[in-house]
Formats: C-alpha cells, sequence, structure tokens
C-alpha cells in the first residue's frame, strides 16, 4: 500500500522542466527509492524522548530475563523457560507496532527468535542468545533516532526507569506481609549458617532473625540481572557527565549499596529506600530531571505508573517532564 502511495505521488510531482516524466519513470524511481534505503516507513512518526527512553529499558528488561536463561538451562529448564516465557511477553503488540514502523523485519525476526527460545535448550541456547541480542541491537539502532540515544537527560531516564523496574521485580520476588522480611540488617556474612534453594523458592537465615523468604525466584533473578545492566549503562552513558559530582558520587554509593543488598537477599524495605531514598533523589539534582506529581508514589520518586493485562507486560505510561535544554 505505502509503496503504491509513493509511486502515485512521484508521477504526480516529478517534472523534468516542463515535461513529466513517464509512469515508467517514476515506477522505476520509486523502487531504487525504496530498495536503496532502510525498510523505514515514510509516515511513521517521531518519537518523543520519554517514548524513547522507555524502548531503551524495555530492551533493558529483555536482556534481565535472558541473562539468567544460560545459567537455568542445565539446572532448571522450567525457570529458564519462565525467563524466556517473560521476555517475549515483554514485546507486546505496541512495542511490536512501534518497532515496525521502523523495520519489519527486525519485528517479525525478534518475535520468531523470542518465540523460538520458548523450548530452548542446553545444545541451542547459546546461538539463540546471542542471535537475541544482536536483534535487539539492531531495534535500537532503528528505532531510536542518535541524537536521542546520545542525550544524556534520555539517558538518565532510561537509567531512572531501569531503577523503578528493579525495585519492582525485587518486591514482587518476596512473599507479601512476610514477616521474615525485617531482618537485622547488621547481621554478617559469617551469622548466616544456611542458605537454601529449590524450583519455587529461595530462603536464607541468620543466627540473629528469621528466615527471608523468596518466594518468586525469576523475580529475583532478573532484578539482580537488571542491576548489573543499569550499572553498566550508567558507567558508559552517565558517569563523569553531570555538573554536580557530589550528586554522581551519592548516586554510585546507592548503586553499590543496592548491588549488596539484592546479592544479600535483604528485605525489601532495604531495596526501595536505596532506590527511591538515594539513587533517584540524586539522579534528579545529577542530571536536573523535572518530574510530575504521580499517582503511585508522590512528587519527586521518578515513578513510573503501569498497567497490565492477560496478554501483554507492563507498558509505561509515565509521569515526567524532561528539562531537555
Amino acid at each position: 500500500m505505502y509503496r503504491k502511495r509513493i509511486i502515485l505521488y512521484l508521477q504526480s510531482i516529478i517534472m523534468i522542466p516542463t515535461i513529466r516524466i513517464s509512469s515508467l519513470t517514476a515506477t522505476l524511481l520509486a523502487m531504487l527509492l525504496i530498495s536503496s534505503s532502510p525498510p523505514i516507513s515514510l509516515f511513521a512518526h517521531t518519537f518523543s524522548p520519554v517514548e524513547s527512553a522507555s524502548f531503551l529499558s524495555l530492551v533493558d528488561q529483555i536482556k534481565s530475563a535472558l541473562l539468567p536463561i544460560k545459567q537455568d538451562i542445565s539446572s532448571n529448564v522450567t525457570l529458564a523457560r519462565e525467563q524466556a516465557q517473560y521476555a517475549k511477553l515483554l514485546l507486546n503488540e505496541s512495542v511490536l507496532k512501534e518497532l515496525k514502523e521502523r523495520n519489519q523485519r527486525i519485528a517479525t525476526e525478534l518475535l520468531r527468535m523470542l518465540n523460538s527460545i520458548q523450548n530452548i535448550t542446553v545444545e541451542n541456547v547459546d546461538d539463540n542468545l546471542s542471535k537475541i541480542n544482536d536483534l535487539l541491537a539492531e531495534a535500537v539502532s532503528v528505532r531510536i533516532q542518535n541524537d536521542q540515544l546520545k542525550n544524556i537527560t534520555v539517558q538518565a531516564l532510561v537509567f531512572a526507569i531501569d531503577a523503578n523496574k528493579i525495585s519492582d521485580e525485587y518486591t514482587s520476588a518476596f512473599k507479601e506481609g512476610n514477616t521474615s522480611l525485617n531482618m537485622d540488617m547488621h547481621a554478617t556474612k559469617d551469622d548466616m549458617h544456611s542458605m537454601k534453594r529449590d524450583n519455587n523458592s529461595m530462603s536464607m537465615s541468620t543466627n540473629a532473625t528469621k528466615t527471608v523468604i523468596v518466594t518468586e525466584v525469576a523475580a529475583y533473578q532478573r532484578a539482580g540481572a537488571l542491576t548489573d545492566i543499569a550499572i553498566e549503562r550508567f558507567n558508559t552513558e552517565l558517569s563523569g557527565k553531570s555538573n554536580s559530582s557530589s550528586a554522581i558520587e551519592r548516586v554510585v554509593k546507592g548503586l553499590d549499596q543496592l548491588k549488596v543488598s539484592i546479592k544479600n537477599m535483604e528485605s525489601p524495605e532495604t531495596v526501595l529506600g536505596t532506590v527511591h531514598g538515594e539513587i533517584q533523589p540524586n539522579l534528579i539534582i545529577a542530571f536536573n530531571l523535572q518530574l510530575a506529581p504521580s499517582m503511585n508514589h508522590g512528587i519527586g520518586n521518578m515513578s513510573m505508573s503501569t498497567s497490565t493485562n492477560n496478554n501483554s507486560n507492563q507498558s509505561m505510561q509515565d509521569h515526567m517532564m524532561m528539562n531537555m535544554n
């Protein structure tokens, strides 16, 4: 349909000085234009910086589900396939539509590969994950404008969305209302005398506290993986690029604490406190982010409202305003 519209348009406007070119010539020119350019729709809309940040964070979240698969596939196939299913659900219809506007092939192939890993095995895990990561890199290159990809504020927003998702995943990993979440944070590594893990839960106990129970191991794994991905993004895209060195130092300190807290399975309250009390407030200062009120967490917590349906994972409708100057 788009090709026909392009041909008709060229046939109607291309002139050599005053003589209208032939229908065949216009058709050949249109075919040359289509075949020599990337498969991007001429009618695709321009994505806003916030939309681009959301897409980049979505790619990070897909990667956070893929990373645990390699370590799980040989010991826990069920858990590996749960992560594969989660990654597939993130690529919902809305995301696919946006990607198809830029490149139909990449969208189709990425969906096909995410479908294929639902039955992933030890023999094909490396090859399949490598192909998906290559496709994700291609998706970023065609979906995100270069000026937005290099924009510090956009990268800060990606990092902020990732941080929110880390706290969401970590919180969902624990049984709601479990009294054992009030751990003694002063317990040392030497205090730990047992750690247990099965297909459905992980637990850690100390001499001084009750047992901490992780009931959703997949969510716990994604929280840890996304933390590593967010730290890499921060180091690559944001570190040293702020006028407020003290704020950046506090973000780094918060990231270090976050990684330790997740590794030690500390309480969700501790992780939430680090994300919303240390990392994000200093991120706002460091990169001069401007926020709108949020219905979920109040003003200034860089929170993103989310919605979920039965056929797709969370889609983000943010309440952020950005200072792009």
